[in-house]
């Protein structure tokens, strides 16, 4: 992982565990560490090590590109990473769990995918009328807009949406993300989600979902698409009550760390054990036998 460490441009954050376990924690679009909660330091405690790529066109500030390449940008991660750990997870919120769909259909060796508010179908109850207007107005030609983000914010928290709000009237990046996002980024995003339902057959990595059942942003109809397709042979869902769609940071934010960092933990045990078995277990030479007698 020492070359990796030298190349600073790939990363927003990076810590180097000893556990030989690595995850991938990927925000939402225009994100930043500070959606992901108590996770990082959860995953230090555990001496995994995690990392938040940085992602042209959708990290922060690296201007605009495609989704396939956002994709590209993981999937390549994710490879340079096995060359220094025995196992990759992927931790994704929002639109990051999206990306995390479409890069786990793509990778099967990714050992265990963390999906907190998926975002397959934007039809929570505080989503505006207009909003499946926005792609076709951006095929129009009509692409020098922004989409601003409104209350709730995605928190139930009163007090942590009065900081929110503070945040983005100053135009800020806060525990939200970005206060603003370009038509672009926007109609990138809309594509990211037609690539993960249609390859949602294709994730077999050990599957969690976190996802508040009053989700302003993504209804409950999101998970239950997602446990619906998958090829996945371990697969968990947990229901929030007293939380919106920024699950990482609301009301029942230490819950969702310490679900994710336990079904990490149980998965690289579950890995372990089985190469442990494949190791002391002796190889069977079955020779065919003739049941013709001479």
């Amino acid at each position: 992982m020492s070359a990796l460490i030298d190349q600073s441009d790939r990363f927003e954050t990076f810590y180097q565990g000893n556990s030989g376990h690595v995850a991938i924690l990927l925000p939402g679009l225009c994100g930043s560490e500070l959606e992901m909660g108590a996770i990082p330091r959860l995953l230090k405690q555990s001496n995994h090590s995690y990392v938040i790529p940085r992602i042209p066109g959708y990290s922060a500030h690296t201007g605009i590109s495609d989704y396939p390449e956002w994709i590209e940008t993981v999937d390549q991660l994710i490879t340079d990473l096995q060359l220094t750990h025995q196992s990759v997870s992927i931790v994704g919120l929002s639109m990051g769990a999206t990306l995390g769909i479409s890069v786990a259909s793509r990778n099967n060796s990714i050992r265990s995918l963390c999906l907190l508010s998926p975002v397959l179908l934007f039809d929570g109850w505080s989503v505006p009328w207009y909003y499946p207007l926005l792609s076709l107005i951006y095929r129009l030609g009509i692409r020098n807009w922004h989409y601003k983000e409104s209350e709730p914010y995605g928190v139930k928290n009163k007090e942590l949406r009065r900081h929110i709000q503070k945040a983005v009237q100053a135009n800020a990046v806060s525990e939200l993300g970005a206060a603003h996002l370009p038509a672009k980024h926007l109609y990138q995003s809309l594509q990211l989600i037609k690539d993960a339902q249609k390859n949602l057959g294709g994730v077999k990595s050990d599957c969690l979902i976190i996802h508040a059942i009053d989700d302003e942003t993504a209804s409950p109809k999101n998970p239950d698409l997602i446990l619906k397709s998958i090829a996945s042979e371990t697969r968990r869902v947990i229901w929030l009550g007293n939380s919106y769609h920024m699950i990482t940071v609301d009301n029942e934010r230490e819950i969702v760390a310490n679900e994710v960092n336990i079904f990490i933990e149980q998965a690289v045990q579950k890995a372990n054990l089985i190469l442990q078995l494949n190791i002391d277990t002796p190889s069977l030479i079955i020779k065919n036998r003739s049941l013709k007698h001479e």
